[in-house]
């Protein structure tokens, strides 16, 4: 690995991102080693950097998000903040932004409007939902993609109301797809030197993240409902009931299913109508059958003794970790190093998130803590040809 390169190393990213999903696709791109500047109003900056939790007054949810990023200030409403995000604007390889449809144009700065200053720009817009269509002027947050997406509707318990997945999974989705297309744009415009408009959705992520089940509608109009942690197209994979709490099988195949009915002392199940095939175990009432059997053999074992068994006769298995326990577990903390510590000047030694992709050559763990508010104004603007007294004017006039 070579510690001292980085996959993005050159690129710039202008971030004027807020909250979740914008910023998530900034910090996966400066984690990976591009130059990310996060373009904040002066007065206050992200509205996440008053979230909590706080350590000294530091919003750790703003940390996780930004960090290893550069931070200016610029009121872009002004006549001479235009002027600087022109420059800015010009001199930049990547612009993310998660407005509502229409406020970059009213600025501006749409698409149209910014590849006339920098032809080769790759814009990236992230939004609720989407740039065109009857619904792209309304506000979208994850909550609302998941209700819209379908999402909801097949997570929770049977009979019971829906539920929101247990993670913004709709802000991370589109933010990671704001990602795959920034990637993907880079590569096109390498050939061809041409820019383009990146267009995702948080609902368009989620729909896309239906798979089967939104297939089973398509192929014989089934509306799928809420099976709780049941799998509807396999069985035995669930959750069952120890004496002390629950863990999941993932029981996906034949062969599984006869080294698990083997190991809990029951090779009868394997001769039994409703569980001896694949198709059979999943349909109908012989889930619930099967399900009462499993939580019967466990209900006497602990979590520890079940995932012992299971995990001797290579079924997949696992416990249901709580944060502590999965912050705690070596494999994911250590080993993987999903959880690592930075320096902050005002917080100390903070810890936040490891990046989930790793990469032999070119290393992704974050190593910086994220900026304060307008750190780096004299470090950019510098670049830019602004001279200290005139940062000092725009300054006191709340330019930037």
């Amino acid at each position: 690995m070579t510690e001292n390169k980085k996959a993005l190393e050159g690129i710039r990213v202008l971030d004027m991102t807020q909250f979740l999903a914008g910023p998530y696709c900034g910090l996966t791109l400066a984690d990976m080693g591009a130059e990310v500047v996060k373009i904040e109003n002066p007065r206050g900056g992200d509205f996440v950097r008053i979230a909590v939790p706080q350590v000294n007054g530091v919003s750790m949810y703003f940390e996780n998000m930004n960090r290893g990023k550069k931070s200016i200030t610029v009121n872009v409403k002004t006549k001479e903040g235009k002027e600087i995000f022109t420059k800015l604007l010009a001199d930049a390889d990547v612009l993310i932004e998660n407005n509502r449809p229409g406020v970059m144009e009213r600025l501006g700065f749409s698409y149209e409007q910014a590849k006339k200053i920098n032809r080769g720009i790759i814009y990236c817009s992230i939004s609720g939902f989407g740039q065109t269509g009857p619904y792209s002027q309304e506000p979208g947050y994850d909550l609302i993609g998941q209700a819209m997406s379908g999402a909801m509707s097949i997570t929770g318990m049977k009979g019971q109301i829906p539920l929101k997945y247990g993670v913004p999974i709709g802000d991370v989705l589109g933010g990671m797809n704001g990602v795959i297309g920034i990637l993907a744009a880079l590569n096109y415009r390498n050939q061809t030197g041409e820019g383009q408009h990146i267009d995702t959705a948080l609902v368009d992520g989620l729909v896309s993240s239906l798979l089967t089940n939104s297939m089973a509608y398509f192929v014989d109009g089934t509306i799928p409902g809420r099976s709780g942690n049941r799998y509807f197209n396999a069985y035995p994979y669930d959750s069952f009931a120890a004496k002390d709490g629950e863990y999941v099988v993932a029981c996906g195949t034949d062969p599984h299913f006869a080294a698990m009915a083997n190991v809990m002392g029951m090779p009868e199940l394997l001769e039994d109508p409703r569980f001896k095939e694949f198709l059979i175990r999943k349909s109908g009432d012989n889930p619930d059958a099967l399900k009462a059997i499993i939580d019967k053999w466990s209900s006497d074992k602990t979590i520890e003794e079940c995932v012992s068994t299971f995990k001797a006769a290579q079924i997949p298995v696992a416990p249901i970790y709580n944060i502590k326990q999965m912050a705690e577990d070596k494999h994911i903390r250590e080993a993987r190093q999903m959880f690592v510590e930075v320096d902050h000047p005002v917080a100390g030694k903070i810890t936040i998130t490891g990046n989930p992709v790793k990469m032999s050559e070119t290393p992704t763990n974050p190593t910086k803590c994220a900026p304060i508010l307008g750190e780096h104004n004299e470090e950019i603007y510098a670049k830019l040809g602004f001279d200290s007294a005139t940062l000092k004017e725009y300054k006191e006039k709340n330019i930037i």
